[in-house]
């Protein structure tokens, strides 16, 4: 017993130490969308409202966003221990993706009845796993439901014994439905299919007050996302664009010799969307995906080209595949289903491609049957091979592909991540705070992304004015934009927000200017600082200007 707690020790301090080390400078930068978590939890900690304004919001706007409220409350204790800064708004996803690898371990043991290698296994996987590192290292909602989905499912199994247990599942259930979008619609199909499973368990009074309340927190969820978010789901979704290709794809076969009758009968929205929906859909769970692309994009600290899984669990998520069908377990079942709805939030919209944080719902699922697949094979191999050599070549395999991910992740992926990733405020404001007393005016380009949320994070803005000045920025909506930063021009105090006109804007006096390399192009000024993207390149993430 005393060596099974310290191997359990020795894993979680092991996703500890991948999550909280340098924590404030990896990923390198700090999104827009962390510096808006933190300055909203801020916000609410030293006026009880949001940036906006609103007391204590359930879906807070943000900067247009309209963000899932969990991480913003969970973020408020670390910000008021820690103060504004980068690690306290990251700290809260580090700490929930640690105890995430403790929760899978009790939930792989509930799930099997004292399985405890798989358990191991299964809390050593996610521990080490590149696309739950990445993720836990910034403050991302998205990786929330990697911590409430299992815990909601490990308080289910607690609850078929003991009803109070069953109540907290519920609970927890509805509460994960505001930690990221793509969680609204996975999981109630978790939780039916959960449900489903365990009917003969249950009865008739508990399944109806356990739905019940779970409607409550659904019907919820979904009211504050179409009455503020409601506008950006559409913006992202497959069914809000594309339409101009079913046309040409239209004329084009007319234009061939197909009757109009038959063009129109192959090529409409319909067959448009579900030929979108299900590339989309095996786009995440095909092997580029999982082992060799990885995400499409390092916006979420993520690295394209490195696989989110390891390559060595691709025969083990086989085998645990070819086991589905031949065993037909019931816990193996649901695994492999909650791994097969994952990806249908993220099939359902528009973008580049992979987008990891979309469907990091599929945590720790993944894992689990990839620890399963790995024993059975362990089985195979021990006929012929010691168990001893089994365990060392494995561990050794294991360790050398942590150390590849560890190597991208700290010395290659700040290439990637530092242009999308917001690189450059800290050192900007650093700077700027340094000048305003010389400056009336201090003109930001538009070409920052909400560069507004980026000087009220850095400067600590006091909340109640910026609450007073964020009024006129509702004009966006009324306009009929997404987001703050759309507005042709809006200020922030001295900091005004717009496009830069030149050489109109070479008679400023007293006017800094705040832009990328690509905005100063055409003039020459007094360059007063240049802040460079880390590497030896020397790419500039942004210079600081004046005319005087």
């Amino acid at each position: 017993m005393r060596k099974k707690k310290l191997i359990l020790l020795l894993i979680i301090f092991l996703g500890l130490f991948l999550r909280i080390l340098f924590l404030d400078k990896f990923p390198v930068g700090f999104t827009a969308d962390e510096a808006a978590q933190g300055y909203t939890a801020y916000s609410i900690l030293k006026t009880g409202k949001d940036e906006w304004g609103v007391r204590f919001p359930l879906n807070p706007r943000s900067f247009g966003d309209f963000k899932p409220p969990l991480y913003t409350y969970l973020t408020i204790p670390s910000v008021a221990i820690f103060g504004l800064k980068e690690f306290a708004v990251r700290f809260p996803n580090a700490i929930l993706g640690s105890l995430a690898v403790l929760l899978v371990y009790f939930l792989v043991k509930k799930l099997t009845k004292e399985d405890d290698d798989l358990a191991f296994l299964s809390a050593l996987l996610l521990a080490i796993s590149p696309w739950h590192i990445s993720l836990s290292r910034g403050a991302f909602e998205a990786n929330l439901t990697t911590f409430f989905l299992p815990l909601a499912i490990f308080l289910f199994y607690c609850g078929l014994r003991h009803s109070l247990f069953l109540i907290l599942s519920c609970l927890t259930f509805g509460l994960n439905l505001f930690t990221y979008h793509s969680a609204k619609l996975v999981t109630p199909l978790v939780l039916f299919f959960l449900l489903f499973l365990n009917k003969k368990n249950l009865s008739s009074k508990k399944l109806f007050y356990f739905l019940f309340v779970f409607f409550i927190f659904l019907g919820i969820s979904f009211l504050i996302t179409f009455k503020g978010g409601g506008t950006r789901a559409s913006d992202i979704g497959i069914f809000s664009g594309g339409w101009n290709d079913v046309a040409e794809a239209r004329y084009f076969a007319v234009s061939l010799g197909l009757s109009d009758f038959f063009a129109r009968i192959f090529n409409n929205k319909l067959t448009f969307l579900i030929d979108q929906f299900l590339k989309n859909y095996f786009s995440y769970l095909s092997p580029q995906f999982f082992f060799t692309q990885g995400a499409g994009e390092a916006t979420y600290g993520m690295i394209p080209g490195v696989g989110v899984l390891y390559l060595i669990e691709l025969p083990f998520l086989l085998i645990s595949f070819f086991y589905l069908f031949k065993k037909k377990e019931p816990v193996l079942m649901f695994l492999w289903f909650w791994i097969f709805v994952s990806p249908i939030p993220a099939a359902l919209s528009r973008g580049v491609g992979f987008h990891a944080n979309r469907v990091a719902v599929m945590m720790p699922a993944v894992q689990i049957v990839s620890a399963y697949g790995a024993l059975k094979f362990f089985e195979i191999l021990r006929k012929k091979f010691s168990f001893r050599l089994i365990f060392s070549v494995f561990t050794l395999i294991l360790f050398f592909s942590l150390s590849l991910f560890l190597e991208k992740y700290f010395f290659q992926a700040p290439k990637l991540n530092g242009p999308v990733m917001g690189f450059g405020w800290k050192e900007i404001m650093s700077y700027v705070s340094t000048l305003e007393n010389q400056y009336e005016t201090i003109v930001v380009s538009r070409r920052f992304s909400e560069p507004q949320t980026m000087i009220a994070f850095f400067k600590k803005w006091e909340p109640t004015d910026f609450q007073e000045k964020s009024k006129n920025w509702l004009e966006y909506q009324k306009a009929g934009f997404y987001f703050v930063d759309q507005l042709p021009e809006y200020n922030l105090g001295e900091y005004v927000f717009r496009n830069f006109v030149f050489p109109e804007d070479i008679k400023s006096k007293k006017t800094l200017f705040v832009g990328k390399e690509e905005d100063f192009l055409a003039v020459k000024g007094n360059i007063r600082k240049v802040i460079y993207y880390p590497g030896p390149q020397k790419r500039i993430a942004a210079i600081i200007i004046d005319f005087q």
